[in-house]
């Protein structure tokens, strides 16, 4: 779900309508900032705070999606590629395609609602995740140019 909101309220003034365009300083405050948590329509005009509690869910959530996503597309890659050892059978490709699935609901989850910055903060940790996998599942240890070409 995509949430707009406005920055200016119309008010009535002597018959016509009238703008009013929150201050930049109410804007540093989050005043006007859309703050819509997941599924929550009771949270608009609230401006999201960063707590210790919603570190740890976006932060959580960012590894849960990367996992997700890796081993979803590592066990379709396995069935329809596979690697030295062979192929997998056509079931892993079935069930990384649901997880695949499930990946993509997994970040409107986050406690925050800007697209761009949750998925380009993912893309730091899909990286990072990306390399350690490789190590894990199919023993590509990264070297200095995967090093040097992450960051």
């Amino acid at each position: 779900v995509i949430a707009v909101h406005c920055l200016s309220t119309a008010t009535m003034s002597e018959g016509t309508f009238q703008d009013e365009v929150p201050s930049y300083s109410s804007l540093e405050q989050g005043v006007a900032i859309g703050t819509y948590g997941p599924g929550d329509g009771a949270s608009v005009g609230k401006a999201f705070q960063w707590t210790p509690l919603a570190v740890i869910q976006s932060i959580f959530l960012f590894c849960l999606a990367g996992v997700a996503e890796i081993v979803g597309g590592w066990m379709v890659w396995m069935a329809l590629r596979g690697n030295s050892s062979g192929k997998k059978p056509w079931w892993y490709a079935l069930l990384g395609s649901a997880i695949l699935i499930a990946y993509g609901f997994i970040p409107t989850l986050q406690p925050i609602d800007e697209f761009g910055r949750v998925y380009a903060v993912y893309g730091g940790f899909f990286i990072v995740l990306s390399f350690l996998f490789g190590w894990a599942l199919d023993g590509d240890r990264p070297d200095r140019g995967d090093v040097v070409g992450s960051t």
